[in-house]
């Protein structure tokens, strides 16, 4: 049966036809460039990896969807056993954003102040301990020494060179300095505070309500599924820390962890920004690393960390949906230039090759 349809009401009819077939053909191509930069990006991977220059596990999200996802290497230095997406990983300085957020949390619960001095909750520290506020701690501005990384072998010996400090480096508040100590103290408080040790509030109050199930804190050499660091020779570093409170998580759970950042699970955008945002001035740090936010939107985040030969690397550009994970136990001190690279195929755009030195 043939319809006698008016002039103008086939004119509607293709504009209809057409206004729905655009979208159609945006995600066929949307779909058709994820896949070819998957693609890609696997090949990358894989050079990467035949040279030598990663092992270890890795995510790409981009327009808020999985464009790519592999393991690719060993658990330890014998080579006998293949990474998976369940094994944990150290992730290094990144794991200092789970005291940073901690403190905000109890900060929102009215349990503390950000210009509290640390005498206010730990005490047995010399003088210095009344004039340092825990935004001095959380901005690294602090005038603490660093850790005597050759000496310390345990939380009490760290006490100890702390209560033997007779000066500060710098005034607390005039000067950046990055540095070990500064994160002890916010654990310390954390406990004090909490009445747990640190590892229970972070097990109980940060990785159970974002649902990173698999994370661990300080896992030792009888924990499974912890990827174990090594060298090019083939030299495995134990898991020792000089000082406790290490978070290491799977490729999954750290996804989920930037989710929870970005979308304010545990904290809000204003105690976010606080700790988001370091004090002025090139290559300084603030307790979430760098990053960047809004009218209340988390634009960027960015934090890389390194502990024995475990390397990590978390980029996010929220505004393009795109977040790159990186974690390695057998570093090259590379991870931003793997970043680079990838980042350099999602947008379309020339790089150089990965080459080994």
């Amino acid at each position: 049966m043939c319809l006698n349809l008016n002039k103008p009401l086939q004119i509607m009819i293709r504009k209809i036809g057409l206004l729905l077939f655009i979208p159609i053909i945006f995600i066929i191509q949307t779909s058709t460039a994820q896949v070819n930069n998957s693609v890609k990006i696997d090949s990358f991977i894989n050079q990467a990896n035949r040279l030598g220059l990663f092992s270890g596990n890795i995510e790409v999200i981009d327009r808020h969807k999985v464009v790519y996802k592999k393991s690719i290497g060993f658990t330890d230095a014998s080579k006998q056993v293949k990474l998976t997406d369940q094994y944990r990983f150290h992730i290094g300085s990144i794991a200092k954003e789970f005291p940073a957020v901690g403190i905000m949390i109890l900060k929102e619960q009215g349990k503390l102040s950000l210009d509290d001095k640390v005498s206010n909750y730990i005490t047995g520290l010399p003088a210095w301990a009344d004039k340092i506020s825990i935004k001095n701690l959380l901005q690294y501005t602090s005038g603490l020494p660093d850790l005597k990384w050759k000496t310390v072998n345990g939380d009490a010996s760290n006490w100890q060179d702390l209560k033997k400090l007779d000066t500060l480096n710098t005034v607390p508040g005039t000067a950046y300095a990055y540095n070990n100590n500064n994160n002890f103290l916010q654990k310390a408080i954390i406990a004090k505070i909490s009445g747990m040790t640190f590892n229970q509030f972070v097990q109980q109050k940060i990785l159970k309500p974002c649902g990173m199930n698999a994370s661990i804190v300080d896992p030792t050499d009888q924990d499974p599924l912890v990827a174990k660091s090594y060298d090019n020779n083939g030299k495995q570093e134990a898991l020792i820390y000089p000082i406790t409170g290490w978070t290491a998580v799977t490729i999954g759970d750290f996804l989920k962890w930037s989710d929870a950042l970005a979308s304010f699970k545990l904290i809000s955008p204003a105690s976010t920004l606080q700790i988001l945002s370091p004090v002025p001035g090139e290559d300084k740090q603030a307790g979430l690393g760098h990053g960047t936010m809004e009218k209340n939107v988390m634009k960027t985040h960015i934090h890389d960390g390194i502990a024995q030969k475990y390397q990590a690397l978390l980029a996010a550009d929220f505004t393009k949906g795109r977040t790159v994970i990186l974690m390695t136990n057998n570093r090259q001190n590379n991870v931003y230039q793997l970043n680079d690279i990838i980042e350099a195929i999602l947008d379309g755009k020339p790089y150089e090759p990965l080459r080994k030195p």
